[in-house]
């Protein structure tokens, strides 16, 4: 699979309507990457994984839903 970090924003939304990938995965794809930049960089004040990924599931579920 693709570095999903990678990903231009049109690609990311092509790959996501044609359930290539879900939100979940591509919010979990940049979460060690921006945890990574905040250890070394102090480059966050506050991050808020549980709520990146809780709102991708809600993503997820409007997407099989057909509404996305």
């Amino acid at each position: 699979m693709t570095d999903l970090t990678a990903l231009t924003i049109a690609e990311a939304r092509d790959q996501l309507k044609a359930k290539a990938i879900t939100a979940t995965e591509l919010t979990g794809a940049y979460l060690q990457p921006i945890e990574n930049a905040n250890e070394a960089l102090n480059a966050y004040i506050v991050t808020t994984p549980e709520k990146a990924l809780e709102m991708a599931k809600a993503s997820d579920v409007r997407l099989a839903a057909g509404n996305g």
